[in-house]
């Protein structure tokens, strides 16, 4: 028996690093982070429209890219989660399982990588600073439908590596062909696809690994996949109008969120970029961009003590000069470039960071390869630092963040047993419209009939009201009218609730007021 451990203890303790990372992406995910994002509960509510009615909530039919708030949310997602609502119906499991498996099978992905390019040490290190890694685990149980980006690109430069190692074309065009399907994840895509591509490409044909008529059907591949939402770019950036493919909408946005976010809508450029870069370098040091959605302090990226590790790494790997090594700096020279022209936080600058786990893992391997009493050590400090994390995670309350909120669901629900013709529901927190929508299944035809937007444009934090739900209070309560109102419990000073009119109910954190019926005013006069 013994002697079977130490044949295949390799083996044995990759197999206990992948089922402990799987274990912590996909363990309570519903209830980890507590609560719904309002981008999980928009994803969540545009799968299911499209699945089930041919449409999103504003009334495409099988959009490249979802409206959603007037300034776009990224469709990719959307469509991959479309199977899990339909075996599991449309709830937060839904919303965040897909993502967890994509998580743990990029996990898989790398390991085969690592295979390709690094030893049997290395590959064992490199896994598990990956499998513990915060930023790595909090995305993978987090629905936000950009994080899949990096999971993407991690895909395509595995087929890439496999291309290089065993000179197969067919490896070179999946690879091609993943890096097209990536322009639909993210929108920082539309500069890290092109950039990283052609510096690739450059490499290839300049050490004569691929002919030129090669790199073209490559680029042929992404062109074509990538080809609705370049049209897409195309529209909303010369305001042309929408246009449909067959039963495929190419929207066109209320306003550019791309935009928005790059160098393309800021005053002086250079000084822009300074401080996008200088930001971008604060989140790295720091791992840390106050969204809690993103990152727990001080745990960072990959834990604060990891930044001498992660330089050490990162002069280490360009010191190599093999193929597969060039290629992955390259995928961290153009997160670089990224950093100076997005407004940053974690997530708008998610690619930068597999590139800094792996650089930080080479600096651990190194560390442990030469001062083995160090690297002992340093081993022990990351399971330490690892189960303080999930400690630390799962006792988190994410809702005082105000990136997720946590009891709507128990409100809306018991509002649906209400008779009343109108519900006001106080705006305290990022579009409550949208978690009715999720949580009621609504037809998103029936949406579109009935919504109101404020000044008649549709934008973030837009709609009025729809069907019989209001999203704003009035100054004074109405009993002339058959109404109710959801507030949140401290409001409840600032009205003053006559409690012979009005009967309270209180759900979590919220109030909610219905009108007595007048048989029960009659019985309390009576006595």
């Amino acid at each position: 028996m013994n002697s079977l451990v130490r044949k295949y203890k390799y083996e044995i303790m990759i197999c206990i690093i992948l089922i402990i990372g799987f274990f912590v992406r996909i363990y309570g995910i519903s209830e980890h982070p507590n609560g719904l994002n309002v981008d999980e509960a928009s994803i969540g509510y545009e799968a299911y429209s499209i699945m089930n009615y041919g449409i999103d909530r504003n009334g495409k039919t099988y959009p490249v890219f979802l409206e959603a708030w007037g300034s776009g949310q990224n469709a990719l997602y959307a469509y991959l989660i479309m199977p899990f609502i339909k075996f599991f119906g449309l709830s937060t499991f839904s919303v965040r399982f897909p993502i967890a498996i994509i998580g743990c099978i990029s996990l898989i992905v790398l390991y085969k990588l690592l295979k390709i390019i690094e030893n049997k040490k290395m590959t064992l290190c490199v896994l598990f600073i990956f499998s513990i890694s915060p930023w790595y685990i909090m995305k993978s149980r987090f629905g936000l439908e950009s994080n899949i980006l990096p999971d993407i690109i991690l895909w395509s430069v595995y087929f890439f590596s496999k291309f290089l190692k065993y000179d197969k074309k067919e490896n070179f065009y999946i690879g091609s062909a993943f890096l097209g399907i990536a322009s639909y994840a993210y929108g920082i895509s539309y500069f890290v696809i092109p950039v990283f591509f052609i510096m690739f490409i450059a490499l290839l044909l300049k050490k004569r690994r691929i002919k030129l008529l090669e790199a073209v059907i490559g680029l042929g591949i992404i062109f074509v996949i990538a080809l609705p939402i370049i049209l897409m770019i195309f529209i909303n950036s010369f305001n042309l109008n929408e246009i449909k493919i067959g039963f495929i909408t190419i929207p066109r946005m209320q306003s550019n969120r791309y935009e928005t976010l790059t160098l393309l809508s800021k005053g002086s450029i250079l000084k822009t970029m300074i401080s996008n870069f200088s930001e971008s370098m604060k989140i790295l040091l720091t791992g840390d961009d106050r969204l809690l959605s993103n990152a727990i302090f001080p745990y960072g990226i990959i834990y604060i003590f990891s930044i001498p590790l992660t330089i050490i790494g990162l002069f280490l790997s360009f010191k190599r000069k093999n193929e597969i090594n060039i290629m992955m700096n390259i995928w961290f020279l153009t997160s670089i470039l990224l950093t100076f022209i997005v407004e940053p936080n974690i997530n708008r600058i998610n690619v930068l960071w597999i590139q800094v786990i792996y650089y930080t893992a080479i600096g651990v391997y190194e560390i442990i390869e030469n001062v083995k009493v160090l690297g002992y050590i340093l081993v022990v400090m990351y399971l330490i630092a690892f189960i303080s994390f999930e400690n630390t995670y799962f006792k988190t309350d994410f809702t005082n963040n105000y990136t997720f909120y946590d009891g709507i669901e128990s409100v809306i629900k018991y509002t649906n047993e209400i008779e009343t013709e109108e519900i006001y529901f106080e705006y305290a927190f990022k579009e409550p419209y949208i978690y009715v929508l999720f949580y009621n299944k609504i037809n998103p035809r029936y949406f579109n009939a009935t919504v109101k937007y404020k000044n008649n444009i549709k934008s973030f934090d837009s709609v009025k009201s729809f069907g019989k739900y209001i999203f704003s209070l009035p100054k004074k309560l109405d009993n002339t009218k058959d109404v109710a109102y959801i507030l949140k419990k401290k409001e409840e000073k600032n009205y003053n609730i006559d409690e012979d009119l009005w009967k309270k109910t209180y759900i979590d954190d919220f109030l909610v007021l219905e009108k007595k019926i007048k048989e029960d005013l009659h019985w309390k006069n009576y006595f």
